[in-house]
Parts: C-alpha cells; sequence; structure tokens
C-alpha cells in the first residue's frame, strides 16, 4: 500500500515539520522544521523560514538576506543549490527562486509545481534539477523556463545523484530510479520495499539507499539489481556517508553502524546515542552527527567516541563542512547557526534578530 498522503504528513509530524492551518476569512498556514544548509567555498546558505542568509564561513557575519524584510507569503527550509551565477531555493508555498548568489538579488520563479520543495536541486551543466513533493522531477534551464519532467508514484524528498549518462531518483513510493538526464525518461526502477528520505550514495556503479524499511540496501547502478541488504532496528532517515570503503549511517533506534562497503557486513556500532534524523557528516577524524537533545557528537572511524557539545535547542538534520568547521543548524534555540571546529569546539553563532 502506497501512503501517498497521509504518510508524509505522518513523518513531517514526527521530525516536527509540520503543517496546520489558522482560522480567518481563508486559510493561513504555519510550517516548522529545521535549517536547510549550503556551504559554497567562503560563503554558508541558510534557508529558515521566512528568509535565506548569506553568512561568511568564517565569522558568521551576515552578507546579504532574501526577503530583505521577512515576508508571511514566503517559507524556506530546503538546502539551496548554488553555481557561480545562480542560487535555486525551492519555498515550502510552492514556489522555486533563482537568486544572484553575490547579491541576493531574484532573477526569476518559478511557479509550476503544485506542492512544497522539500530537497536540495541539482545543478547539471545548463539545467537545474529540482525534487518536489507533487511526485515530479523538474529539469529547468538557467533562465527559469521548464525543459523536461519525471514523474514518480508519489513524493520526491531528495535530492538526486547524478552518474555521467544517468540519474538516480529516489522517492517516498519506495521505489528508486534511474533516469535518463538528456529527457527525463525512465531507464529502470527498483522497489526497495520503505519509502525513501534521502539522497542515495553513488560509489563506483553502485548505490547505497537508506529507507524507512528500516535496512540499508547496495544497488546496481547498471541495472537496478539489489545486491545486498543489511538491516537495523529504527527507520533510517539519512543517507549512509561513505570513507574508504565503509558506510557510516544511524537510525531513529540511536544507533550508528559501520558496514563494510562491498560485502555488506558489520564492522561495528555504537548504541544510544539518541535518535539520528540526517546523515553522518565525514571530516578529517571521523564522522560527526546531531541528535534533537544530545547536541554534535563526533566519533572516530573505528568507532570511539571523540567528542560532544551540547547547544541550546534542538539538532536535526547534519553537521556540514566548512573548511576547517562543521557548521551545525539550530531549531527552537537562542542561535540559527553554530560554527564548531573539527575538536568539538564552538567558534562562532548567528543568531535572528528578535
Amino acid at each position: 500500500m502506497k501512503l501517498k498522503r497521509f504518510f508524509p504528513i505522518l513523518l513531517f509530524l514526527i521530525l516536527t515539520l509540520t503543517l496546520s492551518a489558522c482560522g480567518g476569512g481563508g486559510q493561513a498556514f504555519r510550517a516548522t522544521s529545521w535549517p536547510g544548509v549550503t556551504v559554497d567555498q567562503d560563503t554558508v546558505y541558510v534557508a529558515y523560514q521566512q528568509q535565506i542568509l548569506a553568512l561568511q564561513a568564517k565569522d558568521g557575519s551576515l552578507l546579504w538576506s532574501y526577503p530583505a524584510e521577512p515576508s508571511a507569503r514566503q517559507l524556506f527550509y530546503a538546502p539551496p543549490a548554488v553555481s557561480e551565477d545562480l542560487l535555486i531555493a525551492g519555498g515550502y508555498f510552492n514556489d522555486l527562486y533563482a537568486l544572484d548568489p553575490k547579491t541576493g538579488s531574484e532573477r526569476w520563479q518559478f511557479g509550476t509545481a503544485k506542492d512544497r520543495y522539500i530537497g536540495q536541486p541539482l545543478f547539471m551543466d545548463d539545467l537545474v534539477l529540482v525534487p518536489n513533493a507533487d511526485d515530479n522531477l523538474y529539469a529547468i534551464d538557467h533562465n527559469g523556463s521548464l525543459q523536461w519532467k519525471f514523474t514518480a508514484e508519489d513524493a520526491l524528498w531528495s535530492q538526486p545523484v547524478l552518474d555521467s549518462d544517468r540519474l538516480f531518483v529516489a522517492s517516498m513510493d519506495h521505489n528508486l530510479y534511474a533516469v535518463d538526464p538528456a529527457d527525463g525518461s525512465q531507464i529502470w526502477k527498483t522497489d526497495l520495499g520503505g519509502s525513501i528520505v534521502s539522497s542515495p550514495t553513488f560509489v563506483e556503479e553502485t548505490l547505497y539507499v537508506g529507507s524507512m524499511a528500516k535496512e540499508v540496501v547496495s544497488v546496481d547502478a547498471r541495472a537496478g539489481e539489489v545486491l545486498w541488504r543489511f538491516p537495523v532496528t529504527g527507520m533510517i532517515w539519512g543517507r549512509p556517508s561513505y570513507h574508504e570503503g565503509n558506510l557510516y549511517f544511524g537510525d531513529m533506534s540511536g544507533t550508528i553502524y559501520a558496514v563494510d562497503a562491498e560485502k555488506g557486513t558489520q564492522l561495528w556500532k555504537v548504541e544510544g546515542v539518541g535518535a539520528i534524523t540526517g546523515s553522518m557528516t565525514v571530516f578529517e577524524d571521523g564522522i560527526a552527527f546531531v541528535t534533537e537533545d544530545n547536541g554534535v557528537q563526533a566519533l572516530s572511524f573505528s568507532g570511539e567516541r571523540l567528542w560532544s557539545l551540547l547547544l541550546n535547542g534542538k539538532l536535526y538534520g547534519e553537521p556540514v563542512v566548512a573548511g576547517e568547521y562543521l557548521m551545525i543548524p539550530v531549531t527552537s534555540g537562542d542561535q540559527l547557526l553554530v560554527a564548531v571546529d573539527f575538536s568539538g569546539n564552538q567558534r562562532w553563532a548567528y543568531s535572528l534578530a528578535k
């Protein structure tokens, strides 16, 4: 059974990505989620609530905000995508925005989608590929014109993954798709048995996918055949992270796993860290991750605890590497974004104006 409408709402409630209505002459909507963070060279872009912010990675100083004054008609949570001359950001009220990444000035809007943007867009040559919860992946040129679209059987919540001649798209309909990037036609699809929230990880003709069916699945990228399955005790929200032949990922039961990427066998696991709602972030000393109440934590590649840092607020998603720092998005706290060095020390924080 495909839980086409109910299941996404259930997942939103689990992780506070909620949609509610309040009374009035018409409907007014309020959504809450965690900040979407993207790093490009020396700049950190943060999409959260009614604005997109550009911050200097070295000290957190504000470069620009879009719109300059927050608007109740705009909400942003999906991480933006950035190229040399465009920043593409999806809104919670179905609109897609193209901005100048240096100034934040608006270039154009794309209003074809029928639902919210949750996943990060992907630049591909002269196109930007944008997943939407209306089941469609939109291929848009840099002037905002639709070139083609691919339609799945349920919502698309994650950034697609590109190989030289194939595009891999994960869907809430349980399927992993291979798509021709030239025209959006389907090459193959494989039912993995559970809704897929995050992007697959692509390494040397193999895809690794975490699913809500409580497993990580290895898939041959050419034919779509399942190579192995690794069961876990909780739902998996984040993509598996790859480093030197091994996969690292966590589940909602609060367990971190290290698995041999070729064989699908367990190397080690660490339990009791707190529910994982994002991916492991690989940095020079190991892997970093966040949990709702236990802050930022880091493990070595062999599973030893390196450090932890508590922050004031709820932590979801994942850290993002920016040079020598980890950028930590914060929800429901005094700070919006915190920069932490690789030893677990806070270096700066950016707070929204009261």
